[in-house]
């Protein structure tokens, strides 16, 4: 679970910026909008409205840049590093800080970074919570490395010194420097728990993840069933190779790939269209199966038929890859990050998608940016500290929550923000006064 995210310096965001997923416990509605049978309560959701280019994205880029730099020890080198430092002033600070509070395993944890091309700080803590003192688990500054659980020997400071450029988590992986399984919990948690959504993501194994896990797929139906865009189930198709590629355009080359790995176990190939992964071909104990999506759909009369997936619209597929993503929050503990959900999708199909995650038992959290105004005042769906505001300045962005605002329920909220009483709304001018400049 994510307590709370500072960044400064990265992208758009040049001061320090804090985002969290306190609730007001003042605020009453939708109590099961909380988890709070923890030592700290949470919220499940958070929905992030701002203008174009005000640092929506950039918000979830930071995490994903940690995400990569705690679990990647090429991650420094692959990039530039100034390609992510604030650029729009004259002192730049060479540094990017991010400090990250979570909760995993029955921990709760600050890990703190300052990353610069000099050289790179961190600190990972298990939190005390403001109650007591926080339990250092190390401290490194550069090559130099403090921690009462480390190997303390000359061979620390070398592999330090090898891998200047690498954080500490991914390098105690693959060489145990602190021998504590805490950090082993703080490695897996930014591995397996934070996901990310972009506006064209697209999953080309989708057919592979599907046909592995059946609880997946059920949730995919109960989803469909749901929200109603004429789909009454979702199926995977398995044919004999044979019988599919006779009727397929491209099956020489299919058929040549194919059996050119005939004897490769495991062996399988996806195809994607249009982001739509249309088939998965799999050789498997010498057996060669074709697995399709199969969407079955109600038309005239009752006549029932299954369609493929180049038949779906844009918006179904959108919904299809954000399946497994809410199944991750739902059943699997993670952080969803989802940029611009309302990507090709409807709002009142919007509206039913997240009530769904909303109004359900799940373990983890979902976090989205949107323009999708209306949904601030659905009634069943979000509460004021559930929304945040992301605005720029001068080039720097900040972020603030609606429950810094003393609102009246008799308010109308969507208005309010279009109107600007929040913030987080595009500044345009006058297209007639732009004409008369011209």
């Amino acid at each position: 679970m994510l307590l709370r995210f500072k960044i400064k310096n990265f992208l758009s965001f040049y001061e320090e910026t804090v985002f969290d997923m306190f609730p007001n416990i003042k605020r009453e509605k939708f109590s099961h909008h909380i988890y709070s049978d923890m030592e700290v309560p949470l919220l499940k959701q958070a929905a992030i409205y701002g203008a174009n280019g005000s640092g929506k994205s950039n918000f979830i880029t930071a995490l994903a840049f940690l995400r990569e730099f705690t679990t990647r020890e090429n991650f420094l080198k692959a990039i530039d590093l100034d390609d992510y430092i604030f650029q729009l002033t004259k002192e730049k600070s060479q540094s990017i800080t991010f400090e990250i509070e979570f909760f995993n395993k029955n921990r709760y944890f600050i890990y703190c970074v300052d990353i610069s091309k000099k050289e790179i700080y961190e600190k990972l803590s298990v939190s005390g919570l403001n109650k007591g003192n926080d339990n250092v688990i190390f401290e490194r500054k550069g090559t130099e490395l403090t921690s009462s659980y480390s190997q303390v020997n000359e061979a620390v400071g070398v592999l330090l010194q090898q891998n200047s450029e690498v954080s500490i988590l991914p390098l105690n992986n693959r060489f145990p420097i602190i021998i504590n399984n805490d950090i082993a919990k703080v490695f897996d948690w930014f591995k397996d728990k934070l996901v990310f959504v972009s506006i064209k993501s697209t999953i080309p194994i989708l057919i592979n993840i599907m046909s592995q896990n059946s609880k997946l797929l059920n949730f995919a139906n109960t989803i469909f069933e749901k929200i109603g865009v004429g789909v009454n189930a979702l199926k995977i198709k398995n044919s004999s190779f044979e019988k599919w590629i006779s009727n397929e355009k491209n099956a020489g080359s299919l058929k040549k790939l194919v059996e050119s790995n005939q004897h490769q176990e495991n062996f399988n190939i996806s195809e994607m269209v249009d982001d739509r992964n249309t088939f998965r071909i799999l050789i498997q104990k010498g057996s060669r199966v074709v697995q399709e999506f199969m969407f079955e759909q109600t038309g005239q009369s009752g006549y029932h038929k299954e369609m493929k997936i180049t038949s779906q619209s844009d918006g179904t597929v959108r919904i299809l890859t954000l399946i497994p993503a809410l199944y991750g929050a739902m059943y699997k503990g993670q952080i969803i990050f989802i940029d611009e959900i309302d990507n090709s999708i409807h709002p009142n199909l919007m509206f039913e998608l997240l009530k769904f995650f909303a109004n359900n038992e799940s373990n983890g959290q979902l976090i989205f940016t949107t323009h999708t105004t209306n949904l601030l005042d659905q009634q069943e769906l979000v509460r004021p500290d559930e929304i945040w505001f992301t605005e720029k300045s001068d080039g720097n962005t900040s972020m603030y929550s609606l429950n810094d605002f003393k609102l009246h329920h008799t308010k109308n909220i969507e208005n309010g923000y279009l109107d600007g009483r929040y913030g987080g709304v595009p500044i345009i001018e006058e297209f007639s006064a732009m004409y008369e400049k011209v």
